[in-house]
């Protein structure tokens, strides 16, 4: 029993001795696989050159049987050469991945989990794992090779996995590999790999590898097989358009499709318009019809809109949305209604953690009757605004894109009576971590003599600025600016 275990523990410490051939071993030729164990400590030890070439031959042995198990790979006729060249071109990373094969576990591990996050469909390929034995991580395949390291001109073409097109867009690898062949196939590959995805081209645009490859191939090709393609998709866009992949590949048929198309794409989504709005994927369909269409045939989702601006533009989707809206909308009727909801809710949608982005875009591109009103809903509440976290970026865009009395009305309220002894609450505004940054916005836009009061209050104040952190911050904020207007350093406070 003991001597049986000493064997089974000699020959996982040396599976490779165990397995070698006898040319390997100085001409010394070993039967069957117990005589190789019984005869394992009178062999001569390899030479380093010896190693590296039976382990080259290995990997050609095992990689050549992978391939031969792969589906898609298997009608390349040239493939016992092909995969002679991969593994000469390898073959020092080969060794090395044999010899320190728990060094590199890292890579070896990223590869193996991008394999293993889905599991394969019927016709797709498979990647086998050899077990515990370490098979699989010493001798990396080809396919292997691609995931760490794409290969920008592939020895393989589109033509080598004729009839399994489909098949191989559905598999990490095979996708990978069509993505980077479609670049440079010829015409007759790239009419070849559309009429094998046709049939199945809606699967495909809702597969976590699949969509990625029927992006790619729709940037490819004649006009007339796009076209095909994208007629395939019709029908099923809501159901395409809410879900994560799909999206991706109806976006990008909006980008590609002929105008017509786009039309019938965009009337699927006529009666959910709100519904694509408040979905995380569907949102940026939304976005991409308003973007691709002109707006007379987009009008239907401009008035979707109208008396739900101030819900939608508090929602994490919906206010992209109403952002991108506001940027292409020509209907001056609808653009009026969208606004004055917007302005009418300012003070509420300032607060709000996604309805300050559409108060933001409103300002930044609104018109200055706008922006003025926005700045009135303000009144008397400038300074409480300020400590807001998002109503404090909402501030500093009045007071950059707002008109000179709308800048004043908001200065004169956050000064207030700081002209005499009262200027506490100008120095909790310094130190505060949103306020400070609308003080700092005030120098900027600030009219002179607001300027030297607020500079005044700083250098006054300095030692109790210099305990804070956003004190310290803004100190150095404001010299920063004084100095680049000046030309030369300026400093607030003299350095000790």
């Amino acid at each position: 029993m003991c001597a049986q275990d000493n064997n089974v523990k000699r020959t996982i410490e040396n599976p490779v001795a165990i397995a070698a051939p006898a040319s390997v071993y100085g001409g010394k030729n070993f039967g069957a696989l117990g005589n190789a164990e019984e005869n394992h400590e009178e062999a001569t030890p390899l030479s380093e050159d010896a190693m590296k070439i039976y382990e080259h031959l290995i990997g050609v042995h095992v990689a050549y049987f992978r391939a031969c198990n792969v589906p898609y790979m298997t009608t390349c006729r040239s493939l016992p050469q092909q995969v002679v060249q991969e593994q000469n071109t390898q073959r020092a990373h080969d060794s090395q991945v044999s010899n320190y094969g728990d060094n590199l576990v890292e890579a070896d591990t990223s590869t193996t989990a991008v394999q293993q996050q889905r599991v394969p469909s019927a016709g797709s390929a498979h990647v086998q794992h050899y077990g515990a034995s370490g098979l699989n991580n010493t001798i990396p395949s080809i396919h292997q090779e691609q995931t760490v390291a794409p290969v920008t001109k592939p020895s393989l073409r589109l033509m080598h996995i004729k009839g399994q097109v489909a098949a191989s867009c559905a598999d990490a690898n095979g996708s990978r590999f069509v993505q980077q062949a479609i670049q440079v196939a010829t015409p007759q590959e790239i009419v070849m790999v559309y009429e094998e995805i046709m049939p199945c081209v809606r699967t495909l645009a809702a597969d976590v590898f699949g969509n990625h490859a029927v992006q790619k191939i729709l940037e490819h090709g004649p006009q007339s097989c796009k076209r095909e393609l994208i007629s395939r998709l019709m029908g099923h866009v809501l159901p395409l358009s809410h879900d994560m992949y799909g999206c991706r590949v109806i976006q990008k048929a909006l980008d590609v499709g002929e105008h017509n198309q786009k039309i019938v794409i965009v009337k699927e989504l006529k009666h959910k318009v709100l519904k694509c709005v408040r979905d995380q994927f569907a949102s940026h369909v939304i976005q991409k019809c308003v973007e691709c269409l002109p707006p007379k045939h987009i009008q239907f989702i401009f008035r979707s809109f109208c008396g739900w601006a101030k819900a939608l533009s508090m929602h994490p989707y919906g206010s992209r949305v109403i952002q991108k809206v506001l940027a292409h909308c020509d209907n001056a009727e609808v653009c009026h209604t969208l606004t004055a909801e917007i302005i009418e809710f300012a003070n509420k949608l300032s607060a709000d953690p996604f309805g300050n982005y559409v108060v933001q875009h409103l300002l930044e591109h609104g018109g200055q009757t706008q922006r003025s009103m926005i700045v009135r809903k303000f009144d008397r509440r400038v300074v409480s605004l300020c400590y807001h976290k998002f109503a404090s970026n909402v501030l500093e865009k009045c007071l950059v894109f707002g008109s000179q009395e709308d800048r004043q009305l908001i200065i004169n309220e956050i000064l207030g009576n700081a002209g005499s002894q009262h200027v506490e609450h100008l120095v909790d505004m310094m130190i505060n971590p949103y306020a400070n940054f609308v003080i700092q916005k005030m120098v900027v836009t600030a009219e002179e003599q607001q300027v030297g009061l607020l500079l005044d209050v700083a250098r006054k104040n300095a030692d109790s600025l210099k305990r804070y952190p956003h004190g310290r911050h803004f100190i150095a904020a404001i010299e920063k600016f004084l100095s680049a207007n000046e030309g030369s350093p300026v400093h607030l406070v003299n350095n000790e």
